[in-house]
């Protein structure tokens, strides 16, 4: 039984949870382990040593560094950019800054910045306005005006009374421009490019004409996409393999129309989504250029419930849910529909498959996400069920835009005690207990993480394992409850986790859990006799792979390099003879997750791959 904390519960409920090690196996991209911001873009005000081992140690694995809506206005030769919820005023900010110290203090660390597509940055501060002198700098909706550049503010309400001349403050700025810094930062600063794969395209660029209508006065959706267009193939001239991530498309509304309506594509209406997805394929086949590598939302429902906030996560795959907050998708067949449910990277995938064609690579990524302010542990737990259900489904990054009191716990809780891959759970009961069981590349040991989002029972959890034999005994528990409102998390060794035990007997556990929190339960694999495993991890590519991957033997010491499938079962079996790269033909091997494992005299290095 689980040891219980001091956490306040009612009358407990019961849940039964399955297991199953070789069902649903999908590998967990390690940069949902993200966020926005974290290394600074400011020289005057430079990381410190705590802020650095908080990033390191809670396992942070993914920084986007853009700045969202100022990325649209970034001139990095100057290091100026503007901010369009500050009167368009220029400041200064340094990539090049905050890039270095990231390649520096954070080698363990992917790092996603964006190119600016809109055709205007920032130039000169010369001519901010006087926000001192106007109010003493206080903040509200008059802060819109676009003021900047000489303007004049007007005596009430939010459009100024003389806007200000955008060409005192901006310069024209085409794609070449963007997609220079690329080079600039592999050339001139020497950084390891390998950690500045990710670019955002831009940023909500169906909003520039409320965001930006300094310079953008009305969306046009082919305008938009020609823009596009023009800096997917500029950076791609100079790197193939970057990933471009777009539309960075705001919230749920704005996923399917836009501040002017559905586009209009040779006489027919299309939600913007869609629209994107279908041009995209369009221009790729036409060119042969690749123009999308992932698909990237941003998240912030209104919902002001608890309850509604806690099934938040399910707008994005669960086919089922009704969602309050369902407004935009009503839109997405061009008219007005009574549709409740969500569903959007499902549907995004249909639209991918249609116009790109089935295996097309492109992932789904959330780069911006924010529920509305309402405790510590909901904050945490739908930050957890987001993480949770990103790494079942395969998401590649997530990068929450509002870092709450809980959220480095969660993370350090989730990114230290999970593994590298999602294996099948079902719960009698998903919208109050979820499992999110993973395993290690080697199989031999397992993490499941219980999320409890009931606000006032805890509830037992009946847990049966399939596929992955446990030695009976007692097991470590970590778990999160009842947290401050203050930030608690400093380390790997000092944070607000609290350990119990629960025993484990034929496979099968029984843990009760406190209302709202959540629990990981650490497990191990039964003893089978398997060679050491080397802490050295084991280089394979590509990965995923279709028809073939490498497995690098520089020094000449494999022998042997296997594939094994869910159930722990060898289904390939390749002697290695010589140096350098070996090729595994996996043409025959069914589609899924599996170990590669690569044996020397002495050990056997391992990784998981995806066959596709």
């Amino acid at each position: 039984m689980l040891t219980l904390l001091a956490a306040p519960m009612c009358a407990q409920a019961s849940v039964s949870v399955t297991v199953d090690a070789a069902a649903d196996n999908v590998a967990i991209s390690p940069y949902i382990y993200g966020r926005n911001g974290g290394s600074s873009d400011q020289k005057d005000k430079p990381n410190t040593e705590a802020d650095l081992v908080q990033l390191r140690e809670s396992g942070v694995r993914f920084l986007r560094q853009n700045n969202g809506n100022n990325c649209t206005n970034y001139n990095w030769r100057k290091k100026l950019t503007c901010h369009p919820d500050w009167y368009n005023n220029v400041y200064g900010c340094d990539w090049d800054f905050s890039a270095k110290t990231i390649n520096d203090e954070l080698p363990g660390v992917m790092a996603m910045y964006g190119f600016q597509m809109a055709g205007r940055v920032a130039k000169s501060d010369t001519y901010n306005f006087d926000a001192w002198g106007y109010n003493k700098c206080a903040w509200g909706d008059w802060c819109s005006q676009n003021l900047c550049g000489n303007g004049v503010a007007a005596s009430s309400g939010t459009k100024a009374a003389t806007e200000g001349d955008t060409s005192l403050y901006t310069q024209a700025w085409p794609a070449d421009s963007s997609v220079a810094i690329y080079s600039h930062w592999k050339n001139d600063l020497g950084l390891n490019m390998d950690q500045f794969k990710y670019w955002n395209m831009d940023n909500e660029m169906e909003i520039w004409c409320s965001t930006h209508d300094d310079i953008i006065k009305t969306f046009d959706a082919e305008d938009v996409m020609q823009k596009y267009f023009a800096t997917a193939k500029a950076i791609r001239a100079i790197n193939p393999n970057v990933k471009l991530s777009g539309p960075v498309c705001s919230s749920e509304w704005f996923w399917y129309s836009t501040p002017n309506g559905l586009p209009t594509y040779n006489g027919k209406k299309y939600c913007w989504l869609e629209y994107f997805i279908m041009r995209c394929a369009e221009e790729q086949k036409a060119t042969g250029i690749r123009m999308l590598d992932v698909l990237d939302l941003h998240d912030y429902p209104s919902e002001t419930g608890i309850d509604d906030i806690l099934q938040t996560h399910r707008v994005f795959f669960d086919t089922t849910y009704v969602y309050p907050g369902a407004n935009g998708v009503k839109t997405v067949n061009g008219g007005w529909d009574n549709i409740d449910k969500e569903y959007v990277f499902v549907r995004c995938q249909q639209w991918i498959d249609k116009y790109f064609g089935a295996n097309s690579g492109i992932t789904f990524g959330v780069s911006e996400y924010n529920v509305q302010d309402k405790s510590t542990m909901a904050n945490t737990l739908a930050y957890a069920s987001m993480l949770g259900e990103f790494g079942r489904h395969g998401v590649e990054y997530f990068t929450p835009w509002t870092w709450k009191v809980g959220m480095w716990e969660t993370l350090h809780l989730f990114s230290r005690y999970g593994h590298s891959t999602e294996v099948g759970s079902k719960s009698s009961d998903e919208v109050t207990v979820s499992a999110y069981p993973t395993v290690n590349a080697n199989r031999d040991s397992m993490t499941v993480i219980l999320v409890n989002r009931s606000q006032t029972a805890a509830q037992t959890v009946d847990m049966t394992i399939d596929n992955f034999k446990v030695a009976d005994g007692d097991y470590v528990t970590e778990q999160l409850a009842n947290l401050s409102t203050t930030e608690t998390f400093v380390s790997h060794t000092n944070n607000a986790l609290q350990q119990g035990s629960v025993t484990v007997k034929s496979n099968a556990l029984t843990a009760t859990v406190p209302a709202m929190s959540i629990t990981a339960v650490v497990l191990k694999k039964a003893a089978s006799g398997v060679d050491e495993v080397s802490a050295q991890p084991l280089a394979v590519y590509p990965n995923p792979a279709s028809g073939f991957f490498f497995v690098p033997n520089a020094e000449d010491d494999l022998q042997r390099v296997e594939l094994v499938n869910a159930n722990g079962q060898t289904v390939l079996s390749q002697a290695v003879n010589g140096a350098g790269n070996v090729r595994i033909d996996v043409s025959s091997v069914s589609k899924g997750v599996y170990v590669v494992r690569a044996n020397t005299a002495n050990e056997s290095r391992v990784n998981t791959i995806v066959i596709k």
